[in-house]
């Protein structure tokens, strides 16, 4: 199976059954298979660790870890397992791998409230059906594995983290090693997964691609391979033929923000870039780069003529003045990306272009339907699947595990960038980056999905040398070159 593919809870469990009904593989092998995969991860890693405590739930994910009990226990590293739950819960398969463990030796203790000190902890609590939040007890529990000096590794998720949203239910384990199987779960590249999953080792136990092509993809991580490029230009070409985008913003005081988003265009590859911006912020806009074009509100009928890509919203503001922009924007059929101050629910309604992006953080498409940015933020895909349903449009819905998507479309998730990416003027880089990307060529999807993809790998570069949190806005236009270079290599080698 690729393993940029992802899945929701659902998904997973029909692809469980279809490896069992399909591939021929009893429940019993799968977890035996799971086990020795979480095994051999942990040998791969870490082959000095002499002390280990395991945690077993009543569930299938407890069945695994019993099963990596057992290996454990025959290499000879010193192990304790505790039991969680109503052992007489289990499934057939997960008592055979319990009594394996008893009979070879191994003693099951029943949780009391206390880790021992050991050098490693293994994660089979919970597994991939927790949907409420957990009790006060089980939060008691998971925080004291959490503050154990031991290395951490969760056998299929961590213990507490929802599959299908990446929230935590409210605590997870903080794995530093997560092993997953069959498929790869959406819920641990988004919102917080990421923060609790540590490394993500995938083993999908011998499922055949016949049976994985039975259940549809509706959700891919985002990646080199699966992005496109404008194609390389030739020898006889000039700017002309690689767009004129044109930004409108920088409402009074808020020059920087149009300024960033113009200049990304450029850095992406558009050939000429213009700002219309406040009256009063023209000498402030046309300070920084002489490669931008700088003309104020007053001359938005000329600027549009000449735009063949619009960007509208970076720094705009809402004024009187940016109202009677925004409905002059409406009207027009070229294609626009639409940001910040932009983000309004009558403007896009209004919008008459078939070719629109739309790029708001949790915050703004909390204020596009009408919910809480908490709201947004604990089920981040029926969020963008709610965007996607009022406006037919490509949207981005950034953040932790940012997703692009279109009505109808497969959903890309992008689980590269870090957190130092939470500072201003990064929403307005990568809105450039996608009008630049449109500019030359490549259509509202492909262009969206490349901005996001570049935006985030140029933020990585800059983490390889300098501390993230200090990362600037600007930082990341200045990487975007080598980034987009980095990619064309990969492809050609590919």
């Amino acid at each position: 199976m690729k393993n940029d593919n992802l899945y929701n809870r659902q998904q997973v469990y029909q692809l469980d059954q279809l490896a069992m009904l399909e591939d021929g593989q009893p429940s019993k092998q799968l977890m035996g298979k799971a086990a020795m995969a979480v095994w051999s991860a942990i040998q791969c890693r870490w082959p000095m660790i002499e002390q280990m405590v395991i945690f077993a739930g009543c569930g299938n994910n407890g069945g695994d870890a019993f099963a990596v009990a057992s290996l454990v226990k025959k290499s000879g590293i010193e192990v304790e397992l505790f039991a969680v739950g109503d052992l007489s819960q289990q499934s057939a398969e997960s008592r055979s791998f319990r009594e394996s463990w008893e009979h070879s030796g191994g003693i099951t203790q029943q949780w009391a409230g206390e880790c021992p000190d050991c050098d490693l902890i293994i994660d089979g609590l919970l597994g991939i059906g927790l949907s409420r939040d957990l009790d006060a007890s089980w939060s008691s529990m998971l925080g004291k594995i959490n503050s154990k000096e031991a290395i951490r590794v969760s056998v299929d998720i961590p213990s507490g983290v929802n599959a299908d949203t990446g929230i935590a239910m409210p605590v997870a384990i903080q794995a530093d090693l997560t092993v997953t199987f069959i498929a790869q779960k959406i819920g641990l590249f988004l919102a917080d997964g990421p923060d609790y999953c540590g490394e993500v080792v995938f083993d999908d136990l011998g499922l055949s691609k016949a049976s994985a092509d039975k259940q549809p993809v509706k959700y891919q991580l985002l990646e080199r391979h699966n992005v496109n490029l404008p194609a390389p230009r030739k020898n006889n070409s000039y700017k002309n033929q690689y767009g004129h985008v044109v930004v409108f913003g920088g409402g009074l005081g808020m020059s920087g923000a149009a300024r960033l988003t113009g200049f990304a265009s450029l850095r992406s590859g558009a050939g000429l870039v213009s700002l219309c911006v406040h009256p009063d912020n023209v000498i402030a806009a046309a300070s920084d780069h002489a490669e931008l074009m700088v003309s104020d509100w007053n001359a938005l009928d000329d600027m549009l003529a000449l735009a063949s890509i619009i960007v509208v919203g970076p720094g705009l503001g809402d004024s009187p003045q940016a109202k009677n922009l925004l409905q002059k924007l409406s009207v027009t059929d070229k294609p626009i990306v639409v940001d910040a101050d932009a983000l309004q629910p009558w403007f896009l309604n209004s919008l008459s272009s078939e070719q629109c992006v739309i790029t708001p953080h949790p915050g703004e498409a909390a204020r596009l339907l009408a919910f809480t940015t908490k709201q947004i933020q604990q089920d981040r895909v029926s969020a963008i699947v709610k965007l996607n349903e009022l406006w037919p449009f490509v949207s981005v819905l950034k953040g932790s595990g940012s997703l692009i998507g279109e009505q109808d479309k497969m959903l890309k998730l992008c689980a590269h960038g870090h957190p130092g990416m939470a500072t201003a003027g990064m929403g307005d880089v990568l809105s450039g980056l996608v009008a630049g990307y449109l500019a030359q060529g490549l259509n509202a999807l492909d262009a969206t999905q490349t901005a996001v993809l570049v935006h985030a790998l140029a933020a990585e570069d800059y983490a390889k040398q300098q501390d993230s949190s200090s990362m600037i806005a600007s930082d990341v236009i200045d990487r975007v070159s080598r980034v987009v270079m980095d990619i064309r290599r990969f492809k050609r080698l590919k």
